[in-house]
Formats: structure tokens, sequence, C-alpha cells
């Protein structure tokens, strides 16, 4: 179990490591986040895409890395981690990378791939750590090579052993997101946002507490384009009445963990 969150629209990156910190329960092993940044020169990556990611917690990152993360971003996909399979490293953090360096993505959930799958893609792309996170961004990638389409690479994806949630930013500032089983994809648009995370609590942290929250079916496919917003449905859609996996409803609330960081300086 891990917590995913996205953001489209102005103070991306910053806000969706307030996610993020409003679904610690979910995971306090690493946090992440990649952004399209106007500001090419901090990204060691893509010139589109930075990526900044630390094994630690998401009060820790927030203390160190806030005030750094460019309040003009426009789309981010952020991360905060526990981990199933690999140990605490920075190699293991999400964000992912593409080889290509044409997305990134962050991933909800663990994977039983096949060991043929996993050699193969360990031969064919640079593979730093030993997630299957990191095995799920080369094997989209495998399929956006051959489409050049994110919701047909991630369609594909649906036939694999691939389970979990999953969310990708494009170097063009577009964000996917993919659901398969019963890790959940919550999101909500505002007047100037979209905002996507694991937990619903996370994205009330924010918001008007009387905004509507909509939530992912499993078999779904999420494209967000600034404030434009469609939902793809595959061949795999269901919704069972089971509840969404680990999804608490006495979520943290990151205000709490903003007054505990008091050296935390941030500005919107």
């Amino acid at each position: 179990m891990c917590g995913i969150a996205a953001v489209s629209g102005p103070n991306a990156a910053r806000l969706s490591i307030l996610l993020t910190l409003g679904q610690l329960e979910r995971g306090t092993n690493g946090t992440g986040i990649a952004y399209i940044s106007s500001n090419h020169q901090n990204c060691r990556a893509h010139p589109r895409i930075c990526v900044i990611k630390e094994p630690v917690n998401p009060i820790m990152f927030a203390k160190k890395h806030f005030v750094r993360l460019d309040p003009r971003s426009v789309s981010a996909v952020a991360h905060n981690r526990m981990p199933s399979r690999g140990n605490i490293s920075y190699v293991n953090t999400h964000p992912f990378l593409s080889c290509s360096r044409e997305f990134a993505i962050v991933h909800n959930g663990t994977v039983f791939f096949r060991k043929p799958t996993v050699q193969k893609i360990r031969k064919t792309h640079k593979v730093y750590g030993d997630t299957d996170s990191e095995i799920v961004c080369h094997l989209i990638e495998q399929y956006y090579n051959i489409h050049a389409d994110m919701v047909t690479a991630l369609s594909e994806l649906l036939d694999t052993e691939f389970s979990g949630s999953v969310l990708v930013l494009m170097a063009n500032g577009e964000i996917y997101g993919l659901r398969k089983g019963l890790e959940p994809i919550h999101y909500t648009v505002t007047e100037e946002n979209v905002l996507i995370a694991s937990t619903e609590i996370a994205i009330r942290n924010i918001i008007d507490k009387k905004a509507e929250i909509r939530r992912l079916k499993s078999g779904q496919i999420l494209r967000v384009r600034g404030l434009d917003v469609r939902v793809h449905d595959t061949d795999h859609v269901s919704d069972s009445d089971l509840e969404d996996l680990w999804d608490i409803p006495t979520a943290c609330d990151w205000r709490t963990y903003f007054r505990t960081a008091k050296t935390l300086k941030y500005f919107f």
C-alpha cells in the first residue's frame, strides 16, 4: 500500500505534496514528486520533467524541499511509499522515469510479475532498483513506444499481471490514471485545479468540504489536460461493493503536520 497524488493547474507541485501529507497512513518510507517545471535549469532528467525524491517521510520531505518546488508548475504527480517489494532506498523511491524521459509514473499496489516478464524488461530497459513499480514504468513504455498513445498503452497494461493504481505524468503536462483492483483513485475538479489522490480525505483537506469527489472504477482510464477531465472505459471496467483497499476514514490532517514542522515555510 502506498499513496499516490496528482495535480493539474496552478501550484501543482506544492499542492501534490500537500496531498501526500493528507494520506500519511498510506506510507512514510519514501516521498517523491515529478512535475513540469518552468525553470528547466533545476531539472537533471528531462528538460521538461523535474524529479525530486528521497527515502524519507512526507513531513521531512516537505521541510527540505517545499520552498524549492516551482510555484509556477502546472502539472505534477507525487507519491508516499509503504514498501511491499524492494528495500528503502533512493532508487526504489517513486516516481520512476521512462528511459525516453517522456513520462514519469507513481504506482500504488503490488504486482506479481512472471519471471520472463521481469527478465525481458531488465534486458531492454535501464532498471536501477528492485521494485515491481519500476517494472510497471517500463512495461508502459513498451506499449507507448508501439502505439504512441497513452490511453492505448494503459489499456494494454490491463491485459498483463499489473494490479493497483498508477498515475502517469507526460512531458507535455498531461496526466493519466489507471486503476485495476481495489487500490483507489479519487479526483475532483475545482475552478483552478484538478486534484487526484488515493484517499478522499486527502483531497478534502484542501478543497471545499461540499465539493464533489469522484472515484475511478477498476478498469477505467483517467486523462487530464488542464482542467479537461475525461474517463475512458475499457473491457475490464468493474465496480464491486467492496470498500476501497485501506481507504481509512480517519486519515491524517496535513495542517497538524505543518504545525509540527515548525521550520517549514510555504508560500502560494
